[in-house]
């Protein structure tokens, strides 16, 4: 997937399963700190991405989360596995899967498209 929406899952799914507020995530690929504002909450997702100038929001149950990159880059699902505290998921752009774990306020996501390990940290 396109780095800055891997960027975004990482912050979504970091937020999700750690429950922590954070404005900002650090993207350890790119030596980046990158600002995000919005809601992360079990039933609703809106985030909006000042690298991106443009929202991520959808709809969830606590597990299951359908978010839409408004963008342009499409659909993504998302599946959050709070007990143990890991994500997995598709973004439907790139037709391309991931998933990951959490260790907060660490965040490691592997993406099938570049077939590679990614961190990242929320704060």
């Amino acid at each position: 997937m396109e780095v800055t929406t891997r960027v975004l899952v990482a912050y979504i799914a970091g937020r999700l399963l750690t429950g922590r507020a954070s404005f900002a995530i650090q993207d350890h690929d790119r030596k980046r700190r990158l600002w995000m504002d919005g809601t992360v909450e079990t039933a609703e997702v809106k985030v909006y991405s000042h690298e991106r100038h443009g929202y991520v929001s959808g709809l969830g149950d606590g597990e299951r989360f359908s978010l839409y990159q408004h963008s342009g880059e499409g659909h993504i699902v998302l599946l959050v596995n709070l007990p143990e505290l890991r994500f997995e998921g598709c973004e439907h752009h790139s037709t391309f899967h991931f998933f990951g774990n959490v260790a907060d306020p660490s965040v490691r996501l592997y993406d099938y498209q570049d077939c590679k390990w990614h961190r990242f940290t929320l704060g």
